[in-house]
């Protein structure tokens, strides 16, 4: 019994990232040489999410700084998920929706990046934080559960993962990252 639901679920999870990230590619391929030539000329990759998705960021920005495939030097990348105090006094004072915004105003350069990871509740602090970042200059990208859309953010580049599972968003989140940082560092160290 419990190993048909394994095998049911290896299936699934198959089958979920064949059916969203290959018709995506050609954007995703897209998106990763624009991280490369960001990095290149001395730009940065900020990422955050919202829920479960902000653990997701952490673990993305992660692997830009420590490492993947290979070890190399540290790549630019940083989560604005992390900070609790912010998140609570923001949250205390009603201004929940200014999380990210507040962030990107103070790190944010122009020539950055910035990568938004959405579930399927539309989140005000995704969406402002997105639209901060087009308004200081930075190439946006976001990817967002199901066909959401985010029409004051307008991000650059804009992925969805067609799922109503909390789970499997997660998931093709955390995929989405390691598939970009495997590109990432394919293009710049050559593996």
């Amino acid at each position: 019994m419990l190993q048909d639901k394994i095998a049911r679920s290896v299936r699934e999870q198959a089958s979920f990232l064949e059916d969203n990230f290959l018709p995506q590619g050609e954007a995703i391929a897209a998106f990763a040489l624009r991280v490369v030539e960001t990095f290149n000329s001395g730009g940065r990759l900020l990422v955050f999410g919202s829920g479960a998705l902000g653990a997701v960021s952490n673990l993305i920005a992660n692997l830009f700084l420590h490492r993947l495939l290979l070890e190399r030097p540290p790549l630019p990348a940083l989560s604005l998920s992390q900070d609790l105090i912010l998140a609570t006094a923001l949250c205390r004072d009603g201004q929940g929706s200014q999380l990210f915004a507040r962030q990107l105003r103070v790190v944010v350069k122009e020539g950055d990046i910035v990568l938004a990871l959405g579930d399927i509740r539309q989140d005000v602090a995704v969406e402002e934080g997105l639209a901060v970042a087009r308004k200081l200059g930075c190439l946006t990208a976001a990817l967002l559960q199901m066909k959401g859309n985010l029409p004051d953010a307008n991000p650059d580049f804009l992925f969805h993962l067609e799922t109503e599972s909390a789970a499997r968003s997660v998931e093709g989140a955390l995929f989405f990252g390691h598939l970009l940082c495997e590109m990432v560092e394919n293009q710049l160290f050559g593996i």
